[in-house]
């Protein structure tokens, strides 16, 4: 799949299905709506982790649509995609920082 790049993209680089695809921080606005399931996030929440992607992605391709993410995005790929746009975005789960869900 071929998608218009906006001229200065910038994040971090995921390869889907042979093609680099660069997935940027999430904006404010991305967050506000996305964090109460973020908080709550698990793995196999394939909406959200689609929902992730495409906001971020549609910040350097500005025509792809959520069914063109969720489309490409494999399930082995989950992870890495998430961790990519979390990681740009600046946001950590609570797992990241201390190996366990409990944070206290």
């Amino acid at each position: 799949m071929l998608f218009n790049q906006v001229e200065n993209p910038r994040g971090t680089t995921v390869v889907i299905d042979g093609q680099s695809f660069v997935f940027a921080p999430l904006s404010l606005g991305a967050v506000e709506k996305l964090l109460p399931a973020l908080q709550e996030f698990k793995p196999h929440d394939v909406g959200l982790v689609i929902d992730v992607a495409h906001k971020s992605l549609k910040r350097n391709y500005p025509d792809i649509s959520r069914e063109d993410v969720s489309d490409m995005i494999y399930m082995d790929q989950l992870e890495e995609v998430m961790g990519a746009v979390m990681s740009v975005s600046g946001l950590k789960n609570k797992q990241d920082s201390n190996g366990d869900e409990s944070g206290e």
